[in-house]
């Protein structure tokens, strides 16, 4: 008879393990600065950190998950289709900047989709944990409603800039709302990607660098030696008359 041959036990693969959220990290979020200590540990435990690579779909247009999202590391685009498959750049989003409460709220779908354009780590709060964290923190109602005011008096100026003024101010106003203060100064992280703010302001990338170049060597934009960006110029008045031939430049540069 042949010798039975056993084979060798596989090793067990390694356990995965979860990464783990802190309240230290959530501290640092916006949303969640002045909130309660007891809050903040409840959040620590429920939390999901989804760390995504480039490219990568946080959550899909329509979508029906439903809860808060804050974006603790990376950079991400807000993207809205239509049924032809045409795409529109609705929003650009840092480190520090929360989506999602909207349907958290009202229970809808999601309005758009947002997608990674670094890689990136997101931190996800459920629906039922982020309204019972609403619910019972003053702190937590009054930054999410402090923080929208923000947020829709941006999407007001922009809109305001779109129709009023020229390419370079609307330009100029895009990145200052990128850039973030450091030193005392606005400061863009990063390589300024110039197909992104022509996006948004419905202009040529070709144009959107031809007026980037043009503040750099007026001195009003500065790049670093780690590639980001200092904005020197002042943000244009929405209210001011604009330049005479704008409506001429801003059709040609579309």
């Amino acid at each position: 008879m042949l010798p039975v041959q056993v084979a060798a036990p596989r090793p067990a693969a390694p356990a995965t393990t979860r990464p783990s959220v802190t309240v230290e990290m959530l501290r640092g979020v916006p949303l969640f600065h002045d909130l309660e200590p007891e809050l903040l540990a409840l959040l620590a435990r429920r939390a999901v950190l989804r760390r995504l690579g480039r490219h990568a779909m946080v959550v899909d247009q329509a979508s029906q998950e439903a809860g808060l999202f804050v974006l603790l590391q990376g950079q991400a685009q807000v993207l809205r289709h239509n049924l032809r498959g045409r795409s529109l750049l609705v929003d650009q989003l840092r480190s520090g900047d929360h989506f999602g409460e909207l349907s958290a709220i009202d229970a809808q779908p999601q309005y758009a989709a947002v997608r990674c354009t670094l890689p990136s780590e997101v931190l996800v709060i459920g629906r039922d944990d982020f309204l019972d964290c609403l619910q019972e923190s003053q702190a937590l109602m009054q930054a999410l409603l402090r923080l929208t005011v923000q947020r829709l008096r941006r999407k007001n100026r922009r809109i305001a800039l779109l129709a009023l003024h020229d390419v370079r101010g609307c330009v100029v106003q895009q990145l200052l709302d990128l850039a973030e203060l450091r030193d005392g100064r606005p400061v863009v992280r990063g390589r300024v990607c110039r197909q992104a703010i022509a996006d948004m302001i419905g202009a040529s990338r070709a144009m959107v660098s031809r007026v980037m170049m043009a503040l750099t060597r007026a001195g009003e934009l500065q790049v670093l030696d780690d590639g980001s960006t200092v904005v020197h110029c002042q943000a244009p008045n929405p209210a001011a008359r604009p330049p005479r031939g704008t409506a001429a430049r801003r059709r040609a540069a579309g």
